[in-house]
């Protein structure tokens, strides 16, 4: 349905979420700084609807507010990395226990005709991006589908911060693996949806754990892969000035 003028959301909710956005695609890479004017003048908005912007922004912790100097995005972290994939795996283990008794009997047909699809998809493609798209879709209408709202939040915030650490994975790193990653990761999601579909709630949980762990086992070695490749070389120590020799 088209949005009016008088239903959309206010200037600064638009803008946080068009910065969230940027910064989860890396359009606003990690470390960068975004400027107030720049903002401003990007949206055509006075700075006070920015300021709230960042407010919200700030909020969901992708950034840090500087007073007098702007927003500074968050860089990449092995324990946040480590915190936001525990968090995932615990929060996607109970809408799945939930979905057990929650979804109908139509809804669980749907779910295997998603899951078949993000098999394909893998089978389609090594791009890790797809891959995490189709399957977030697929984790979405299980949550959306729960019973579970608070933990189908919470697991939202969770997986937004997924997608942004994902951008460490890259495709060099992935051709790499044998058996592909993404096929594996589907063949584990369809033992998943299985467990919903047949509506037994502690194989569903253990398999959303699994499937959310498998992931992390390869994401910790491509974030060390991605540290490796972006880290700064040292600078060189500074030569030292020899003193003047005294004349004779």
């Amino acid at each position: 349905m088209t949005q009016t003028a008088s239903n959309l959301p206010p200037q600064d909710r638009m803008i946080a979420d068009a910065l969230i956005e940027d910064i989860v695609e890396w359009r606003i890479p990690p470390g960068s700084w975004i400027r107030e004017r720049e903002v401003a003048e990007r949206f055509g908005v006075s700075h006070a609807p920015v300021r709230e912007a960042f407010r919200h922004v700030a909020n969901t912790g992708f950034i840090k507010v500087v007073p007098w100097r702007g927003a500074h995005v968050i860089e990449i972290d092995t324990h946040a990395t480590t915190e936001v994939l525990e968090l995932w795996k615990a929060l996607f283990g109970v809408v799945c226990r939930m979905a057990c008794t929650a979804l109908t009997d139509e809804q669980g047909q749907e779910l295997l005709r998603r899951v078949a699809a993000y098999k394909a998809v893998v089978r389609e493609t090594r791009d890790p991006m797809r891959h995490l798209a189709v399957s977030n879709s697929v984790g979405a209408y299980i949550a959306r589908r729960s019973g579970a709202p608070m933990a189908a939040e919470l697991l939202d915030r969770v997986a937004l911060f997924g997608r942004w650490q994902h951008h460490t994975v890259g495709i060099d790193y992935i051709s790499g693996i044998e058996p592909p990653p993404g096929v594996t990761s589907a063949d584990l999601y369809e033992q998943l949806c299985l467990h919903i579909v047949a509506r037994v709630p502690d194989l569903a949980d253990q398999a959303a754990r699994d499937l959310i762990g498998f992931s992390q086992g390869h994401f910790t070695a491509a974030l060390q892969d991605y540290f490796a490749r972006t880290a700064q070389p040292e600078p060189a120590p500074r030569r030292r000035r020899s003193a003047p020799k005294a004349a004779s």
